[in-house]
C-alpha cells in the first residue's frame, strides 16, 4: 500500500428545416417564358387579334410585361423603320408566329414577330436574306477548311487516330454535387470562415480528411437541408455537423451511424431515425445525427421550443471518440455539454472560455489531458464544472476505423503513454472569477499549486471535489466564508497543516473527507459545532520525508496527524453516520455522547492512542445502525486485541466488529 501512496504522489445544440415544397425560382422564371414557336394573342377592342413583343429578361420582374394598346403597339423587326413599323398582319388578318434562334435562350425571351408579306422592305434589310447569305458564307469557309485539312494531311504523310472519350466516365476528386449549383460561391463558405472557424484557420489550407472541410462539404453538397449562407442556423448546423466527423459519429453507441450498407454498396446521410433506451427501460424515437432532419431533433441536442436555438448538448456514455474542436465555442446560446463517460482525449479549448452563456461543463470520465485553461475562469456564468477522472481512467472505445482508444494512454494510444489527466493550479488566484460556481469537480487529475486564498470569494459553492491530485500547502483560513459548503473532498493531496480556528462557521457542511495527506495538530473547539456533519474521514495520515535522491516518501503513521481528544460536544452531530479516525495520534476515551449519533453505521479508531471501555451507549447502537446488514465486517474498529500479541489492549470492547492489535496493526473480525 506504501508503494501505492508513493506512486500516486509522483504523478501529478436555429431556424426550423426548410420546407421542401418552396417554389424554387426557376419555377417563377419559367412561368413568365413565352415558349419556342408560340405567341401570345391579346385580342383588341375590334376582335382583331394583336401579337405582343416582350422587352428581354433582365432577372428583376418573373411575370410577363405588361401588355400595350393596340394603338400604340409597334413592331420593333428590321431595326425600326417606318417601313419596318408597317409590319403586323396578312391580308387575312392573322399573325405569324416566328421563333427566336434557341442559341439566344440564356439571353432572351422568346418573342413571337408580326410579319406582313406586302410591306416587304429593301433586299438589304430583309432578314431572310441576311440569313441565308450568312449561311453561305459559313458553309464556303468550312469547305475551304476542310480541304486544307485534307492537303495538309496527305503532304506529311501521318495517319492521324482519333479516340472518342465518354466525358461522364472521367474520374474526379470533387463530390457529386447537389442540384443547386454554384453553392461553393454563395458565400457559405465566408460566412463559416469569418464567423465559425477559430485560430486563423481557412478551409483552402485544409485536406480533405480535415473534420472542419468534411463538415463544409456536408453542408454544402450532402446535407438535404441545403441551408444559404443567410440563414439563421447555418453556423449551429454546421458546428454539429463538425462534432460528428470530429468525434467519430459512426462509432456512437447510439444515433451516430448514417450509413446504409448492403451487398452492393455503402451510402452515406441515409439513415434518418433511431431508438435509444432510456433510464426508464423505454425506447425513444430521436433523429440521426447528420440527418436531414432539423438539428434539434438530432439524438442529444437540446434547443429552445421558442426558437430552435441549442441550448444543450447530452451524449453520456455514447462512445464519443476524439478532440473537442475549438470551434464548439461558437455555440454561443449553449448552456450545458455533457459528454461523461466517453473516450474524449486532447485538451480543452481555451476558445471554450468565451462562451457567454455556458453555465455546466461536464466532462467527466474521458481521457482527457493538458492543463485546464487559464480562459476558461473567463466563463463566469458557469456553475458547474466536472472534468473528474481523467488520470488512470480505463475504459475502451472502437473507432469505426478499427482503433481500439483507451483513455488510459495518451491520445487513447499505448504508444504515447501513460494520460496524467487534467493539470495546472485551477484553484490559483484566479478562481474567484467563476463568481456563480457551485460544482468543482476536479478529482482523479494531475492538479498542481495551491489552494488559494480567492477561494473563499466562490460565495455560491457548494461541492469541492479535488481529492487524487497533487495539490500542496495549507487549507486556507478564507474558505470559512463558504457558508453553503457542503462537501469538502481533499484527500490524496500534498496538503498539510491544521484546519482553520473558525471551520464551525461553515454551518452546511455535511461531507469533509481529508485523509491521506500530512495534516496534523489539534481539531478545534468550533469543529463540533457542525451540527448538519454527516460523514468525517480524518483517516490515516501521512508522514512524508525526502529521500536521499530528493524524492518525497510517505507512508501512514499513527504518530503523526490529528491529536487531542474527541469532545463530548462531537454528540451535537445528531447527523453523523460515518468517523474514521484511525491511523492518528488521538488521546482519551471515548465520549458517552457519541451514542447519541443515532445514524453513526462506521466507527474506526484503531491505530489511535485512545484508551478505557467502550461506553455502553454506543455499543447499543449496534443493535441500531452499527450493523453492516450486508454480511461484510468493518463498521467498528478500535484496538481491542491484546497489544503486541502479549500486553493489555489499548481498549476494551464488547461490541466491535473488528479488534486490532495496536503496535502490529493486524485486526481480526471479532464478531
Amino acid at each position: 500500500m506504501a508503494d501505492e501512496d508513493n506512486k500516486r504522489k509522483k504523478k501529478r445544440k436555429s431556424g426550423k428545416k426548410k420546407s421542401s415544397s418552396r417554389r424554387s425560382n426557376t419555377e417563377e422564371e419559367n412561368a413568365g417564358l413565352v415558349m419556342t414557336g408560340e405567341a401570345e394573342y391579346v385580342p383588341d377592342d375590334g376582335g382583331a387579334v394583336v401579337v405582343v413583343d416582350q422587352e428581354p429578361f433582365n432577372g428583376e420582374d418573373m411575370s410577363p410585361a405588361p401588355v400595350p394598346e393596340p394603338e400604340a403597339m409597334t413592331a420593333d423587326v428590321g431595326g425600326g423603320d417606318e417601313e419596318g413599323q408597317q409590319n403586323g398582319f396578312t391580308e387575312d388578318g392573322l399573325a405569324v408566329a416566328m421563333a427566336v434562334d434557341a442559341g439566344e435562350e440564356d439571353d432572351y425571351v422568346y418573342a413571337a414577330i408580326e410579319y406582313d408579306p406586302d410591306a416587304k422592305p429593301p433586299l438589304h434589310r430583309n432578314r431572310r436574306f441576311r440569313v441565308y447569305t450568312c449561311l453561305a458564307i459559313v458553309l464556303v469557309a468550312a469547305a475551304v477548311a476542310v480541304t486544307v485539312i485534307y492537303v495538309t494531311k496527305g503532304a506529311k504523310g501521318v495517319d492521324e487516330q482519333y479516340t472518342d472519350i465518354n466525358v461522364a466516365t472521367l474520374p474526379t476528386l470533387e463530390p457529386t454535387r447537389s442540384p443547386l449549383t454554384n453553392r461553393e460561391q454563395s458565400g457559405i463558405i465566408e460566412q463559416i470562415e469569418a464567423g465559425v472557424l477559430q485560430r486563423g484557420a481557412v478551409f483552402a489550407n485544409m485536406t480533405v480528411d480535415d473534420p472542419r472541410k468534411m463538415a463544409l462539404e456536408w453542408i454544402l453538397h450532402y446535407d438535404q437541408m441545403q441551408l444559404n449562407s443567410d440563414d439563421v442556423n447555418l453556423y449551429q448546423r454546421y458546428v454539429l455537423a463538425l462534432l460528428a466527423f470530429s468525434l467519430d459519429s459512426l462509432a456512437w453507441y447510439y444515433c451516430g451511424n448514417h450509413r446504409m450498407v448492403n451487398a452492393n454498396e455503402t451510402v452515406d446521410f441515409v439513415q434518418e431515425d433511431c431508438d435509444v433506451l432510456a433510464s426508464t427501460g423505454v425506447l425513444e424515437s430521436h433523429k440521426v445525427w447528420l440527418s436531414s432532419a432539423d438539428e434539434c431533433e438530432w439524438y442529444g441536442a437540446k434547443c429552445s421550443s421558442t426558437d430552435g436555438v441549442l441550448r444543450g448538448l447530452e451524449m453520456m456514455g455514447n462512445d464519443l471518440i476524439g478532440e473537442l474542436p475549438p470551434e464548439i465555442s461558437q455555440l454561443r446560446f449553449l448552456q450545458y455539454i455533457a459528454f461523461n463517460g466517453n473516450c474524449l482525449y486532447g485538451n480543452i479549448p481555451p476558445e471554450m472560455g468565451t462562451m457567454p452563456n455556458l453555465l455546466s461543463l461536464e466532462l467527466q470520465g474521458n481521457g482527457l489531458s493538458g492543463a485546464i485553461p487559464e480562459e476558461l475562469n473567463n466563463a463566469d456564468k458557469l456553475q458547474l464544472l466536472n472534468g473528474a477522472m481523467q488520470y488512470q481512467y480505463p475504459y475502451q472505445c472502437a473507432a469505426s476505423d478499427g482503433r481500439i482508444v483507451n483513455t488510459i494512454f495518451a491520445k487513447g494510444n499505448p504508444e504515447n503513454g501513460y494520460n496524467w489527466g487534467l493539470m495546472g493550479s485551477t484553484l490559483g488566484d484566479n478562481v474567484n472569477k467563476w463568481k456563480s460556481m457551485k460544482g468543482l469537480h476536479l478529482f482523479d487529475n494531475s492538479i498542481t499549486g495551491t489552494i488559494s486564498p480567492s477561494v473563499g470569494d466562490l460565495k455560491y459553492l457548494v461541492f469541492l471535489r479535488v481529492h487524487n491530485n497533487a495539490i500542496q500547502g495549507l487549507i486556507p483560513n478564507e474558505i470559512v466564508k463558504l457558508n453553503k459548503l457542503r462537501e469538502v473532498y481533499l484527500f490524496q493531496n500534498g496538503v498539510f497543516g491544521d484546519f482553520p480556528p473558525d471551520i464551525g462557521l461553515m454551518e452546511d457542511l455535511e461531507d469533509l473527507r481529508v485523509h491521506e495527506n500530512e495534516m496534523w495538530g489539534f481539531l478545534p473547539d468550533t469543529f463540533w459545532k457542525l451540527t448538519k456533519m454527516k460523514k468525517l474521514w480524518l483517516q490515516d495520515t501521512l508522514e512524508c520525508e525526502q529521500d536521499e535522491a530528493d524524492e518525497w516518501k510517505c507512508m501512514r503513521s499513527r504518530d503523526k496527524g490529528f491529536q487531542g481528544s474527541i469532545s463530548p460536544e462531537v454528540g451535537n452531530m445528531k447527523k453523523l453516520s460515518q468517523l474514521l479516525l484511525n491511523n492518528n495520534p488521538l488521546t482519551g476515551t471515548l465520549p458517552a455522547e457519541l451514542g447519541n449519533c443515532k445514524e453513526l453505521s462506521r466507527l474506526h479508531i484503531h491505530q489511535t492512542f485512545i484508551e478505557g471501555v467502550v461506553p455502553t451507549e454506543i455499543c447499543l447502537l449496534r443493535d441500531e445502525e452499527l450493523f453492516d446488514h450486508t454480511g461484510q465486517i468493518g463498521v467498528f474498529y478500535a484496538d481491542c486485541r491484546p497489544n503486541n500479541k502479549t500486553e493489555d489492549p489499548y481498549i476494551s470492547c464488547d461490541c466491535c466488529s473488528d479488534c486490532c492489535d495496536h503496535t502490529h496493526g493486524v485486526c481480526v473480525a471479532d464478531d
